[in-house]
């Protein structure tokens, strides 16, 4: 596509420039810091995943991982892990190393064996992978870029710690750390200036908002679905002016430019929008009727045989939910929570479920004892019946921990049995003290 007629495209492309500007030219670079707002994130990504295919501009090899940063003393652990599961599972390389089509020899199983061993300098091992997967590159004088874009950080202050740690061992010949730090906050600032010779932070200027405008407005005016991408746009942009009538206007300008669809979903989702928007005035009397609204409707989707209505039908009992707790009225809150997990689970979706009862036991804590022990039992039992992979990725441990902290002898030594077998026998004393990091101060 031709970046002059992609708004979204050419941001990309600044965002190359600058490496290629910045960073290409200099190989003793070894961290790299992109400083970002937070709602650009999305736009970052884009440019990691465009750069970890052929398409990519910038010389560099960049290997993304997601890791999320529990503390400084596992992470280059759970990096290693991560790094030798997805070169394993990329079954498009594996599948060109094989038929001779891609010239990359690299020994794995060493990693993982080394791994397997008690006392082992993780941090110091992270940096014998990097030298030696860069040696294995088909053209050796390619830089390779260990970018981090980790979902969840649950102590800025440890996260760089521990990068720290890994500027004093020092980064291996042609190998780089890419990292992104967020705006006003600057949390990895002292880094840069600590280590200046060979740290680098860039920072882009980004309209990111004006991209996205002119991007919802390419196509047919006259297509309903462009309208209602006008719609939205006009609605938020009311919202950031603190401007009410006007976001009225353009709120049921969306519910009829939809209803002419005949799109029962896309009618739903005009009503859910408005009444989120609503929010910002506090206007629960008509963001209530919107939502009923939208959940009939919503329904009536489903019925008819439409699957992509479960999002906004999932959606739409969140914000009644919500709109529930921002009138001080708790119980009902948490009902509604509860019926979104309980919804969740019929659509298969046991992480939306479960994420939904947490909310749920977290609102009713403080003042709805009864009701709170009651939510957290329901999300433990049925957190346990999912299978080993779902398990992995969910937040049984959270659960399991809040379970466990009221429950009776027979109950508990069930729970840590439970937990015992799929994390280890240290589960509880793990989340204890994540959960006391991230009191002192977590970034997402």
């Amino acid at each position: 596509m031709n970046n002059e007629h992609n708004p979204v495209a050419q941001l990309v492309t600044d965002l190359q420039q600058k490496w290629l500007k910045e960073v290409g030219p200099y190989p003793h670079l070894q961290w790299v810091r992109w400083i970002i707002k937070s709602d650009q994130a999305r736009l970052y990504e884009g440019f990691l995943k465009l750069e970890s295919t052929p398409h990519g501009a910038i010389p560099d090899i960049p290997v993304v991982l997601l890791t999320p940063f529990e503390n400084s003393k596992i992470h280059s652990k759970s990096l290693l892990k991560d790094w030798i599961e997805n070169f394993e599972k990329d079954k498009n390389t594996q599948d060109k190393i094989t038929k001779g089509q891609l010239q990359f020899t690299w020994d794995a199983q060493y990693f993982k064996k080394e791994l397997a061993q008690e006392d082992v300098n993780y941090d110091v091992l992270l940096m014998a992978l990097l030298k030696s997967f860069q040696e294995a590159l088909p053209n050796p004088e390619n830089h390779l870029v260990l970018a981090l874009f980790p979902y969840t950080v649950q102590s800025p202050v440890d996260y760089k710690v521990w990068m720290d740690t890994l500027l004093k061992i020092g980064f291996p010949v042609k190998t780089r750390l890419m990292v992104f730090d967020y705006t006003p906050e600057n949390y990895l600032e002292a880094l840069q200036l600590k280590y200046n010779d060979v740290c680098k932070s860039l920072l882009v200027s980004l309209d990111l908002e004006g991209a996205m405008k002119k991007i919802a407005m390419t196509g047919d005016p006259n297509d309903p679905e462009i309208q209602f991408r006008q719609c939205m746009l006009e609605m938020g942009s009311s919202v950031s002016k603190n401007n009410r009538s006007r976001l009225h206007q353009w709120g049921q300008k969306g519910i009829e430019v939809t209803q002419k669809t005949g799109n029962k979903t896309s009618f739903a989702t005009a009503h859910t929008v408005y009444a989120g928007m609503l929010f910002n005035f506090k206007e629960f009397d008509t963001i209530d009727k919107l939502l009923v609204q939208a959940l009939t409707i919503g329904k009536q989707a489903l019925a008819s045989g439409d699957q992509t209505a479960k999002a906004i039908v999932l959606q739409t009992y969140g914000f009644m939910a919500s709109s529930q707790q921002l009138q001080k009225k708790l119980e009902e809150a948490a009902d509604l929570f509860c019926k979104q997990a309980e919804v969740a689970i019929t659509f298969q979706m046991p992480q939306q479920a479960l994420a939904a009862y947490i909310t749920a036991y977290t609102l009713a804590k403080k003042k709805l004892k009864k009701r709170y022990k009651e939510i957290v039992q329901i999300a433990y039992e049925f957190g346990i019946t999912l299978t080993a992979e779902d398990l992995k990725t969910s937040s049984i441990n959270v659960i399991a921990l809040e379970y466990y902290n009221f429950s009776d002898k027979k109950n508990r030594f069930k729970i840590d049995e439970f937990m015992s077998r799929l994390e280890d026998n240290h589960w509880k004393e793990k989340l204890e003290a994540e959960q006391e990091a991230f009191k002192t101060g977590s970034i997402a």
